[in-house]
């Protein structure tokens, strides 16, 4: 027995610690890229996201490299001090206001422009003996949209005024080459000497089989009617080797802008639309690239500038890891687990990769569309930690790399793919899973749905409110305990939204309902109006007349919206999530919903009225036998004798649990999984159903 019982006892301990041991990672027959291309601006209607500036403004404290990047080449085309801003835009369409040879006047102007347009800007040009500057606005596809830009900004009288103010025209991207320079300083020599002949001259650089060769670009046309006798000024002028560019031979213009509060002078590179060029900024040091349009932030890797779809498209082209170094900071807090941050990073990388190249020239973008991408201000030391824990690992499914979506909080059960996302099974996303949520809702007071005696309903936080017995109808009161409380729209301090009432000390409510706060784990909206679901309703449906009810008649696996019936009508969407903004812009389509108007009235000989769809006013019987006509709102009691505020007109209350589609791992239930001492491991395969934590080659 004594041989048995250790026999056991080694078992016993063997079980333990191979139970207190993760599974191992595998190795996938997945790559796993280096680099991902994060697009910032892009104009890509077709995938939503249109994301488009004028110009990008990029600057870097240790300096940067501007380079042409060919398929199989760089070439260096300039660079910036440290701190010094570049800029590039499209070289489109152009509004030019004025052209003078007075800077103040030009600055001037600007400076009014720039109070209703962010696309306004002064360029620097040599021309007919003298330092010119021209004001101009936008960056337009055609030429139409530039004179209609014109005529705006001329009936605005910008320029009235101004000493000197002349030539208002549409600026375009047409002209001629002259050269090739063997140098720079030539290009620039030989532009000088077309702008003295009266003409408009830029340094240009082109890619002439295989090489940067520095050219001059005769001219800023509108269209290309005038370029034969342009073509003859600038030969005139002693232009060399002119030609009209056609586009196979890309070309990029360089232009001299007076930007910033200090108003000095920046190299605008201008990319023409038709031609395929590609430009990079580099960084000269460690320091990373701040990108002013994209409200000042700051990048690792290298900032790609190119011209997509008539729009300067930036694309971040970036270390993978580095790229989660952002997502991660950025989806997660700093603070949560590091297990929940490891599952994110995997996650997160999945997610990335799953879609190659989904957005044209660009694998993700930087907005939820994607995941969000905030470079590196976002990044912490512990999503650091967490990306470098599990550098190269994906979630895998019959070896390929899942679509391992995610969201904020599930509300206490996932989506089920087939029934309640996008109308597509994934069999690592089928079923509901049960998602510990309320974390969220952790340490968050309670708040008192009341109502005024008028009918006019709100919330205050419930030590505000003490009892105050009830009245003669047997309605429960609350009384407010301070001067001054809020009553707010939704059960929550939001500074920026207006109160509905402020109450003084003692004035008496009726308590609705007691309710948690909002948070991501549980949220109430405040009311909408028929109009306002009509509006909404009327972008998935036709022939939406105003909501009179809205009732949900089919719910998912988790109990999310596959149906709603409007007005007795029956709808559906082939993408159930889609309920979230038909609605009106829910956080999620786990809900329900209060018909502030729906009630049934039992008559005379059991005859029923529903309201709001029976027409005919309601008429109240009060205690004392008078009778009169029901106003904008009703106090009523259901058998428990709980009240509840009925409005003559509808109205809709939603009250939804969860934030986001639901599908996948929620980012509130895997800190509670971690914080309960589960792994990442553990996290993902119980939100990823029959997925595979595999590394990939290269990662």
């Amino acid at each position: 027995y004594g041989f048995i019982y250790r026999i056991l006892i080694a078992l016993f301990v063997l079980t333990v610690v191979a139970a207190g041991i993760p599974n191992p990672v595998g190795y996938a027959a997945v790559s796993i890229p280096d680099k991902i291309r994060v697009a910032l601006f892009l104009n890509l209607p077709a995938r939503g996201f249109v994301s488009v500036t004028p110009a990008a403004t990029l600057a870097s404290d240790g300096g940067m490299r501007i380079v042409w990047k060919g398929d199989s080449f760089t070439a260096p085309v300039g660079q910036a001090a440290p701190g010094e801003p570049v800029r590039f835009a499209m070289d489109g369409y152009r509004a030019v206001v004025l052209e003078t040879a007075d800077l103040s006047a030009a600055l001037n102007a600007l400076q009014k422009m720039q109070a209703s347009s962010g696309g306004a800007s002064v360029t620097r040009l040599q021309k007919s003996g003298k330092i010119i500057y021209q004001l101009s606005e936008g960056v337009y596809a055609s030429p139409a949209a530039a004179q209609a830009a014109l005529e705006k900004w001329r009936a605005s009288g910008i320029a009235s005024g101004l000493p000197a103010a002349a030539n208002p025209k549409v600026a375009g991207p047409h002209g001629v080459l002259s050269g090739p320079y063997a140098s720079k300083n030539e290009a620039e020599a030989a532009a000088v000497q077309f702008g003295n002949a009266g003409l408009e001259a830029f340094v240009a650089v082109q890619i002439r089989n295989g090489a940067l060769t520095y050219m001059v670009r005769v001219g800023q046309e509108a269209d290309g009617s005038s370029l034969e006798a342009l073509k003859a000024s600038a030969a005139a002028a002693g232009g060399i080797g002119l030609v009209v560019p056609d586009g196979r031979e890309p070309y990029v213009v360089l232009r001299h802008e007076i930007y910033g509060q200090d108003n000095r002078q920046v190299q605008l590179y201008a990319i023409p639309a038709a031609t395929g060029a590609v430009l990079q900024a580099q960084p000269a040091g460690e320091a990373p690239i701040r990108v002013t349009e994209r409200f000042q932030r700051a990048y690792r890797g290298v900032m790609e500038m190119s011209v997509y779809a008539d729009a300067l498209a930036v694309v971040n082209e970036v270390g993978l890891e580095q790229y989660l170094y952002s997502v991660v900071g950025a989806e997660m807090g700093a603070d949560w687990p590091l297990e929940a941050l490891k599952a994110q990073a995997v996650a997160a990388r999945s997610y990335a990769l799953s879609s190659g190249i989904g957005f044209a020239i660009a694998h993700v973008v930087d907005t939820t569309l994607s995941q969000v991408y905030l470079g590196v201000g976002a990044e912490n030391p512990n999503s650091i930690a967490a990306v470098d824990a599990t550098a190269g690992e994906v979630l895998t499914y019959n070896n390929k790399i899942i679509n391992a979506v995610f969201s904020s909080n599930a509300g206490g059960i996932t989506a089920d793919s087939r029934t309640e996302g996008w109308g597509n099974e994934a069999p690592y996303l089928s079923g509901a899973v049960l998602s510990p949520d309320d974390g969220a809702q952790e340490g968050l007071p309670d708040w008192y749905h009341v109502a005024l005696p008028s009918g006019q309903r709100g919330y205050i936080r419930s030590d505000l409110l003490e009892d105050a017995g009830a009245n003669e109808a047997g309605i429960r009161l609350m009384r407010v305990k301070e001067e001054n409380t809020n009553m707010r729209v939704r059960p929550k301090i939001e500074s920026a939204v207006e109160p509905v009432a402020r109450l003084p000390k003692g004035t008496l409510v009726v308590p609705l309902a007691r309710v948690p706060e909002n948070s991501a784990y549980r949220w109430v909206e405040d009311p909408a109006s028929p109009q306002e679901l009509q509006v909404s309703l009327s972008r998935y449906f036709s022939n939406i007349g105003p909501v009179r009810t809205l009732e949900i008649t089919g719910r998912g696996a988790s109990g999310r919206v596959t149906e709603v019936t409007v007005n007795g009508r029956p709808l559906t969407l082939s993408s159930p999530d889609s309920w979230r903004s038909a609605l009106g812009g829910l956080r999620s389509t786990l809900i329900e919903v209060e018909e502030t108007a729906r009630m049934t009235l039992l008559g005379a000989g059991g005859h029923r009225r529903e309201l709001p769809q029976d027409a005919g006013a309601v008429h109240v019987l009060g205690a004392g036998g008078e009778v009169r006509q029901m106003g904008e709102t009703l106090f009523v009691m259901n058998a428990s004798g709980q009240p509840r505020v009925v409005t003559r007109e509808p109205s809709f209350i939603f009250a939804v649990k969860g934030y986001g589609h639901g599908l996948g791992m929620s980012q509130y239930g895997a800190k509670k999984l971690a914080e309960q001492g589960n792994d990442y491991r553990h996290i993902l395969q119980y939100y990823y159903k029959n997925a595979n934590i595999e590394k990939g080659a290269g990662g």
